[in-house]
């Protein structure tokens, strides 16, 4: 029993030896109805059947390309602005699963490597694609026909034409003849065509050109924005987006049209000084290139150069107005001193207070001044008062005051007058600053 088991192992070690190495493996076999790879892997590689599978994919997907480029209208892919070599890269991608579907014709293996001898049906791959082609075209023909319907429902009809050329882009090595309305239209030019258009007839515009406004101010402000397709036809929810081309603000940036085609750009603050500043509307385009999923056409879509409305702002420092007084009566030059500082923290200073947007109003008080016998001079004390109001409401904002600040002078007015000064600086270095910042340029 154990001879009869010890023979037949020897038989069977002398065929697999003496197994003859096939021509295929030898030389590339040409079959005009088949795409055909035959690849060779070491064995000591990992999985070296399926790299072997995987490997014979991207040889026939090479050979499906080749055979793509030369069906490829040129003319219509350089028109489009779309290099030929995206286009295949598209197509390649979108038939990699009927690609996979491959056919094992042979093996054949050595004691260092392995053979493998894929093809695939020209006739069937191509029955497939056709097949998928027409499946597209219907629906890629509803879309088309759901765009052409759409005026004041553009945002929709825009979602439904990238759609249509997502399902179609990817058979333009193909015939796309077909009917539409009683014409005979090629189906992905017609589609392109119209997205090409959009920015010719989509149009933004705003309300007003220019306006004014006061940097470094809280103040909310709403500008309208006007879309229109086909110049006159308002178009409702469409996104439109807000951008500064110079300047700097807080704003917000997004913005949907109503019913009437209008949509508002609200300015919350501007917080550059730099004039004149220009903000721009366009269509937000990123509101639809997030749900494309294929390349081309997402390349497609955001190559478009749709015609942004600018506004410009004129831009203004906020206006102070300083009345000042000294003991109940109109205040020296000191007052000087004030305004300087004002400037310097970025206030524009107005001479008219109706025409400011706030008024300081500062009264320095000092009480009668007394002899000091050990320093031989005059001593003075001040009260500083400071209110900040709102010029065009009239309404306090903040009020403090600073006490007991003291000088001395060789005679009563000098002391006063000292006392005055100091008061002044007092209340630039340790109120104006406060005032400003807290209360203006928040």
């Amino acid at each position: 029993m154990k001879r009869g088991l010890y023979i037949l192992l020897l038989l069977l070690s002398a065929c697999s030896v003496g197994k003859k190495q096939p021509e295929w493996t030898l030389q590339q076999p040409f079959d005009n109805g088949y795409y055909s790879a035959v690849v060779k892997i070491p064995k000591k590689a990992p999985n070296y059947k399926e790299l072997a599978r995987n490997e014979a994919i991207r040889e026939i997907s090479t050979q499906i390309s080749v055979q793509i480029d030369s069906d490829i209208a040129l003319k219509e892919t350089e028109a489009n602005g779309i290099p030929s070599s995206e286009l295949i890269s598209s197509i390649r991608s979108s038939s990699n699963n009927k690609i996979r579907d491959l056919q094992l014709v042979g093996t054949y293996e050595t004691k260092n490597d392995y053979w493998a001898y894929y093809r695939l049906s020209k006739s069937e791959y191509y029955a497939w694609r056709k097949n998928q082609c027409e499946q597209a075209t219907a629906q890629a023909l509803n879309l088309l026909n759901e765009f052409d319907l759409s005026q004041t429902n553009l945002t929709s009809g825009i979602s439904a034409l990238l759609k249509g050329l997502e399902l179609i882009v990817d058979y333009t090595d193909m015939d796309l003849t077909t009917s539409y309305r009683n014409k005979q239209i090629n189906l992905y030019n017609e589609l392109f065509f119209r997205l090409n258009h959009l920015t010719e007839k989509v149009k933004i515009n705003y309300a007003e050109k220019e306006i004014d406004l006061t940097a470094k101010q809280r103040e909310r402000k709403s500008i309208t924005v006007f879309v229109n397709y086909q110049q006159e036809i308002p178009v409702n929810n469409f996104p439109v987006c807000f951008n500064f081309l110079s300047g700097k603000g807080e704003i917000v940036a997004e913005g949907l049209t109503d019913e009437n085609g209008k949509a508002e750009l609200i300015i919350n603050r501007i917080t550059s000084f730099s004039t004149p500043q220009f903000i721009e509307a366009k269509p937000d385009k990123d509101f639809w290139l997030v749900g494309i999923e294929n390349p081309i056409v997402k390349t497609m879509f955001g190559n478009l150069q749709f015609l942004p409305a600018t506004l410009k702002l004129n831009v203004n420092r906020p206006k102070a107005f300083v009345q000042y007084s000294f003991n109940n009566t109109s205040g020296t030059d000191y007052r000087n001193i004030l305004l300087k500082k004002l400037q310097d923290l970025d206030l524009e200073i107005s001479t008219n207070q109706n025409e400011s947007d706030y008024t300081f109003e500062v009264n320095i008080i000092t009480r009668n001044s007394e002899f000091l016998p050990l320093l031989k001079q005059y001593s003075a004390v001040a009260d500083a008062y400071i209110e900040l109001i709102d010029s065009r409401t009239g309404k306090s904002i903040y009020n403090t005051n600073l006490t007991g600040i003291k000088s001395v002078a060789v005679t009563t007015d000098a002391a006063k007058g000292k006392n005055e000064l100091d008061a002044v600086n007092e209340l630039c270095d340790k109120v104006m600053f406060m005032l400003v910042q807290q209360y203006i340029m928040y």
